[in-house]
């Protein structure tokens, strides 16, 4: 029997390789039920343009859209991870794309005060305004953050570290300084909108009325269930749910069991016969 395609979306300063962690990512587990679509964003003929999160979804997301929906032959489920999400969501209330269904993992929709990462983006965003030297040293960046964690880590965060000093490696990218300078906005403001503050996406989800399956980690400072509960609360669906992972943080959910975990509700929230009793039995409200 032929498997469903799904479209995924990355993170902010990732690409698709995000979903190849071998035997143990989410593409592996999620290729159990799909035919995947990982594709990494800027798309090449993009990659000398200053990117951010509207250049994803006003230029590459068409163009990947139409790309995937003709080579599946018919429309996609899409799962998001983190900022993947919110461009799925966002594109969708603006009718970008069409899904039959979408999932998203760790996907925030209003910010809560994070105490690392706002001040190392401001200061990365400084440099540049200082030196004109437009892109960020992600990278080079993370390999610090990874020393400096790793001295005064607590054990039980040791995996996750060692997650992030994987992915450097594997799935990250170097972004443009724009990039930053949208998420500080959203973070400043506490508002997800464009880049010019006018358009309020969230208040566009009012459009949203495909099936939509949030889900957020346990333990996720960057989106805990408040800044999930913003984007079930919004949207129009008939059939929603929110969706908790007991123990997840923001990096943990994307290998291993956690990562188990999500593809299994994907699969069953994807599935076009699947009844609401057929959902993993964790945190949940669904509607």
């Amino acid at each position: 029997m032929r498997k469903p395609p799904l479209l995924l979306l990355h993170g902010i300063c990732n690409n698709a390789n995000l979903f190849a962690v071998e035997g143990h990512g989410l593409g592996p587990y999620l290729s159990r039920f799909f035919d995947l679509y990982p594709i990494s964003y800027p798309l090449d003929r993009h990659r000398d343009q200053p990117w951010d999160f509207d250049f994803h979804m006003n230029v590459d997301l068409p163009l990947i859209w139409r790309q995937v929906c003709e080579e599946a032959g018919e429309k996609p489920f899409v799962f998001g991870y983190s900022q993947g999400g919110m461009l799925a969501m966002a594109a969708q209330a603006h009718g970008i794309i069409d899904a039959p269904a979408i999932v998203t993992a760790g996907s925030p929709f209003s910010f809560p005060r994070i105490p690392v990462y706002p001040p190392l983006m401001r200061a990365w965003v400084k440099i540049a305004s200082l030196t004109g030297y437009r892109t960020v040293p992600v990278k080079l960046g993370g390999r610090l953050l990874c020393v400096l964690f790793a001295a005064a880590a607590p054990p039980e965060r040791v995996p996750d570290i060692n997650l992030f000093r994987y992915l450097l490696k594997t799935a990250t990218v170097n972004v443009p300084v724009e990039t930053f300078v949208q998420a500080l906005h959203w973070m400043r403001t506490r508002n997800f909108t464009d880049r010019s503050g006018t358009i309020n996406y969230l208040e566009r989800f009012v459009n949203i009325h495909t099936p939509v399956c949030l889900i957020y980690g346990a333990a996720d400072r960057i989106a805990p269930q408040s800044a999930v509960d913003a984007g079930y609360s919004a949207v129009s669906s008939l059939r929603k749910a929110i969706v908790g992972i007991p123990g997840g943080t923001h990096m943990s959910m994307t290998v291993g069991s956690q990562a188990a975990a999500i593809s299994e509700i994907a699969h069953a929230w994807c599935c076009k016969d699947c009844e609401e009793d057929e959902m993993p039995d964790r945190q949940s409200r669904i509607c």
